[in-house]
This record gives structure tokens, sequence and C-alpha cells, in this order.
């Protein structure tokens, strides 16, 4: 029986994809891929079992593929910039998308091997065994650091903002709910505590570092295949988040006058 590799990579790829009846396409955004399936950030809820029509946005190496939802991750509206909601879709082979034109009784005479995970009909377990998942999910700020060794001197990462409107966007986006992801083309390691300096288009605003810890990382080259990610960078997730917009409140209002 052949054996495939199903390691998952990380890897923040466009995607367009189509629901059955609609003429529209979604866009969105991969986590993760592997050869079997990926994880599609999406806020849409998909239901297992559904059928997708999908096209991997690359210049070099773009392809259609059907494929179907194997499980479904749903985050609440406030946790939605920290982790990410969407669903892991496995890809459907030849051999299942013919089966439906095919009559009952040469459907009947498939081997029993039909039950393989690739099979529609495969166990929610089987599905999701190591082909593809949600982001980790977000850490406890409250365990993040409890004997207190966060190093003062740890990596500083700086975040300007040259325009008040857009700090204003990301901070109602992403800050308030307690994290930030940041565009950089040499990203923390996973689960790296850093510090996160925020610079703001305001005279005399200083403010001091916050503490926060990497929760999911986009290398700048692709992991697995050619090209680039679309994004590199990482998201943080502020070890005192009820800090941070304390801190930042007052420079809000000023922004904004």
């Amino acid at each position: 029986m052949e054996r495939r590799d199903n390691r998952r990579f990380a890897r923040r790829i466009e995607v367009r994809f189509w629901r059955r009846g609609e003429a529209q396409p979604h866009s969105a955004f991969t986590t993760n891929i592997s050869r079997t399936g990926l994880f599609l950030g999406t806020s849409m809820s998909l239901v297992p079992g559904e059928r997708l029509r999908l096209e991997i946005i690359d210049a070099e190496v773009g392809f259609m593929i059907e494929g179907q939802v194997a499980r479904s991750h749903r985050v609440s509206v406030a946790l939605r910039q920290i982790a990410q909601p969407g669903a892991g879709v496995q890809f459907l082979m030849p051999e299942e998308l013919i089966e439906s034109f095919l009559p009952n009784h040469a459907r009947q005479e498939q081997p029993a091997a039909a039950s393989s995970p690739h099979s529609p009909g495969a166990s929610g377990a089987a599905a999701a065994s190591g082909r593809f998942a949600p982001p980790p999910p977000p850490f406890d700020p409250a365990t993040a650091d409890p004997a207190g060794r966060f190093d003062p001197d740890a990596k500083l990462v700086t975040v300007t903002f040259d325009e008040p409107s857009a700090f204003l966007s990301v901070f109602h986006r992403d800050i308030q709910f307690g994290g930030l992801f940041i565009s950089s083309d040499s990203p923390a390691q996973l689960n790296e505590l850093v510090r996160i300096d925020i610079s703001l288009p305001l005279a005399g605003a200083a403010l001091r570092p916050f503490a926060a810890r990497v929760v999911q990382r986009f290398d700048p080259e692709a992991a697995v295949g050619v090209g680039r990610n679309v994004l590199s960078g990482m998201a943080v997730q502020f070890l005192e988040p009820e800090k941070v917009v304390a801190d930042l409140k007052p420079l809000i209002a000023r922004l904004r006058s």
C-alpha cells in the first residue's frame, strides 16, 4: 500500500474557494498545508462533509482542486484576532470524484480499502490524524510566565505606525483583543518571549515595550514547494493585555483629536 507523507507545513497561501451552488468565490488564506489537505483560515461556518472547489493562488504553481471539509474550527468573536477560525479541508482523490457517476452496482464492487483516510466517510479522528490542523490554541496569559522569568532583555520588536488611522485600525481589530500580527522577514521562534515596542505618530508618546509570546509564525521562504509566503511574520499575544490597552487608550484620544 502506498505510504504518503502527510506532514503539515506552515504556509500562508491565498485561496479562493467556492461552495456548491455559489457562483462567486470567497477569499481566504491557508495556515498550513500537506500533500493531502490544508487548513483554511476563514470565519465562514463551513460544515464537515461539505464539498468545496479550491483555487490555490500562486504565480508559479497555482492550481485548482476539489476538497471536502473534514473538521470545523470555530472561535469566538473576541478571540478571532488571536486564534484563527477555519476548517481542515481534505483533498479529494480522482476516484472519489468519479464515484458519483458510477452505477450503484459498480460502487458496491469497490474494495474494503475505500474506508482509507482519503474516503469521505472516514471518521473525524482519521480525517484529522496529522494531515492538517488549526493553529495552536492561544496560550493562557495567566500562566504564560508563572515564575516571573520573563527576560527584560528579550528580543525587541519595533512596530511603527506612520498614520494615526493605521494604528487605530490595528488597535480595534487586533490589539484590544490581546494580540498583534507583525510583518517581518525574520520572525521570532514559535513560543519565544519578545518585547513589543509600539511607535506611534504622536509627539511625546513614550511607551515601555510590552511583553508578548509568539503564537504563530510564517517564514519568508515556503517550507514546502517553491516561492515565498504571501506574508511573512508572526502573531504575538501580549502577556498582560489589560495593561497594553490601559497604556494605549490615553494616546488613542490624542490620535483622534
